[in-house]
This record gives C-alpha cells, structure tokens and sequence, in this order.
C-alpha cells in the first residue's frame, strides 16, 4: 500500500487523465462521473450496439472494482495507475472480450472471464468459475471461446 499522499497525489493524476478521456467520448457514449471523498466512480454506456459499457470504481481503500458488461470484479488492488486509462482506452476501442470456458466433450460452461487487450500488447484478464473447482475431469479438455464487443466509435 501506498501512503496515504502519495496515493492521493496519483489518484488525482488519473482522474484527471480520465475525466478528460470522458468528455472525449461524450459524443459516442453516456458517461456519468460522481465521486465523494471515499470513492470516484465512471459508468459508460456506448450509443453503438455491441460495444462494451463499463463502470470504474477508485476506492480510497487503494482498491478499484471494475464492470465490463455483464462481468464485475471487485476489491481489485490498485499497484499501477497507468492500468486505468489503457483499459478505458481498450475498451472504447473494441478490444475487450467475454470469453467463455466449456468443456469441449459435454459443452458445459466452466467458467467465464474478461479479457482486455491494452495498446502496450499486454493484457488485463480475470476469470470467474461457473462449476465449483476443482473438477479435473472436466477441465482437462476446456475450450475458450472469445465474443468480442465492438469499438464505440465505428
């Protein structure tokens, strides 16, 4: 954990950077900031069908929780804040996917997760199991299938 003014002073850094990605995008997405002193928070829903909406959460426990489509992940520590601006920037620009995880001998859904692809060629991932682990059986032969959400701009 970052003291206390440290962690402050890079908070409102990235706020910054993302509030100004935010009235940049007003033209293609509803964006909804609010904040309190405990809390920041965006929600952006995209005007084009089949993209990704999202919500950010910056907590000032030095936690973020994230929501891309229908997946959230919570309690997620913050350790860089570059992360934020190349995920809202990925995900405007249409590269994040749902990928579902199947058995490949019975199609039964084991799992599913996020995948973010950000501009430096890494990529943010988390994934949630459907089916209570472990269960080698099953997941021995996994399949990953990747549905792509569209970019807001087209």
């Amino acid at each position: 954990m970052l003291p206390d003014d440290v962690f402050r002073e890079r908070l409102e850094q990235t706020l910054m950077g993302l509030e100004a990605w935010a009235e940049s995008t007003r033209d293609v997405a509803s964006v909804n900031i609010s904040a309190s002193p405990h809390y920041w928070r965006m929600a952006v829903v995209p005007e084009t069908e089949g993209a990704c909406p999202f919500e950010l959460l910056l907590k000032s426990t030095q936690t973020f929780g994230l929501k891309l489509g229908e997946e959230v992940y919570e309690n997620e520590r913050i350790e860089d804040f570059s992360i934020f601006s190349k995920i809202v920037h990925a995900v405007a620009d249409g590269q994040v996917a749902l990928v579902e995880i199947f058995n490949a001998q019975t199609e039964l859904l084991l799992g599913l997760a996020t995948k973010v692809v950000l501009s430096d060629g890494t990529t943010w991932m988390r994934e949630r199991r459907v089916t209570p682990r472990p269960m080698p059986a099953l997941e021995i032969l996994e399949e990953r299938r990747d549905r792509w959400y569209l970019p807001y701009r087209r």
